[in-house]
């Protein structure tokens, strides 16, 4: 097939932005058969299988080198922002449920910092993903009152707290809300600062509530996993440490600080509705991400009404009560089908905003996907 890759930013951008952390999960998980072989013929040294790497390991020794072989190279255009998609002379009201729909060429409008062109393909992937769309963090999932004015102010990421961002919360008092992994890493992070400037403090808000914020998994065979979540648990629920958790509640406010250096943070009760206002210096926000739809509005993508992932995945994985991961529905190509023929929304983006996805997944269905596929294609 002949192939053509559009990439936003550079290679593996996203997840340079989080390389300081650790991966649950192992190296031969998150790479795929043919990966490993291709660089193996090149001469490269791969981790082992079970190495668990750091986001910049795992570019440094998989990403960026496969992004360089030559049958890759030819088709990867990075900083290429893909603005929209639609159909040559077909709108996305025309030939409805017809498959003479797919017969026309997509067509993608792609812009980069000095110019726009259209680049045409019989099939589309969408694994644009979710991460930079972040969700919000007011009651009923909009933005509270002050959210948009002090929106570039809040981390929505995981900030190198050992490292460069270290200075930013050391000796401050940090709101962090979210009650996923994420938030836990910040927290056991944040908590590390305190260990060395005592005057560090953290407010760890879930919409949770329970005997703890994150839920332990039985006999969880991702040990880091494990570790994190007991760690993060017992610094939650800890009296004589610098953490003061806060179950059930909301954002309902944010205001400036007198000193302009900070917020005043108006939080509600989940339970009973009583409010409290209190200062913080910084917010971290690991409340989630979301698909940008945006990109397809002008093709028939029939999604999820509650997560926005594909319709016909979205069943399926809404039918799944583990929290673990690990637990996914069995690999179906026709999940990843929609009414738009050839066009498909792979990788973390396929979960809408599920957050249980996995790498291996995504691998998974571009391996599925393929199957579906008539030799002799062009791809985008």
């Amino acid at each position: 097939m002949d192939v053509t890759l559009l990439e936003r930013g550079r290679v593996a951008e996203n997840v340079q932005r989080w390389g300081h952390v650790r991966l649950f999960t192992p190296f031969g998980m998150n790479s795929s058969e043919l990966g490993r072989s291709a660089l193996r013929e090149q001469g490269r040294n791969l981790p082992d299988d079970d190495a668990l790497l750091t986001g910049a390991e795992f570019v440094e020794h998989y990403l960026q080198p496969l992004s360089e072989l030559p049958e890759l190279r030819q088709g990867l255009h990075e900083e290429a922002d893909v603005f929209t998609i639609g159909r040559s002379s077909t709108w996305k009201g025309d030939l409805i449920g017809d498959p003479l729909r797919g017969e026309a060429p997509f067509r993608i409008l792609v812009r980069d910092a000095a110019s726009e062109q259209i680049v045409e393909a019989d099939f589309v992937f969408d694994c644009s993903g979710t991460f930079g769309n972040h969700n919000w963090l007011g009651d009923g999932g909009i933005p509270c009152p002050g959210e948009l004015d002090y929106e570039c102010d809040i981390e929505h990421g995981l900030p190198d707290l050992a490292g460069d961002a270290r200075a930013e919360y050391a000796g401050r008092h940090t709101l962090l809300v979210g009650s996923g992994y994420s938030a836990a890493t910040n927290l056991v992070a944040l908590a590390g600062i305190a260990a060395e400037t005592p005057e560090t403090r953290i407010t760890w808000l879930t919409r949770r509530s329970g005997t703890t914020p994150i839920t332990l998994i039985d006999n969880d065979p991702l040990v880091d996993r494990k570790n994190l979540t007991a760690t993060a648990n017992d610094l939650a629920t800890r009296s004589d440490g610098p953490v003061d958790w806060l179950p059930g509640h909301s954002v309902t406010a944010l205001t400036p600080a007198d000193d302009d250096d900070g917020f005043e943070v108006t939080v509600r009760s989940l339970s009973d509705g009583t409010e409290r206002t209190f200062p913080v210096d910084r917010i971290i926000a690991n409340v989630g991400f979301r698909p940008d739809r945006s990109i397809y509005e002008e093709l028939q993508v029939h999604e999820c009404y509650a997560s926005q992932g594909p319709m016909r995945l979205a069943a399926k994985l809404l039918g799944e009560t583990s929290a673990d991961c690990l637990v996914q529905p069995t690999p179906d190509a026709d999940l990843l089908t929609n009414p738009e023929p050839g066009f498909f929304i792979l990788g973390s983006k396929s979960y809408g905003r599920n957050s249980r996805f996995l790498l291996q997944t995504g691998l998974q269905q571009i391996h599925d996907v393929l199957s579906l596929l008539p030799s002799g294609a062009a791809t985008g």
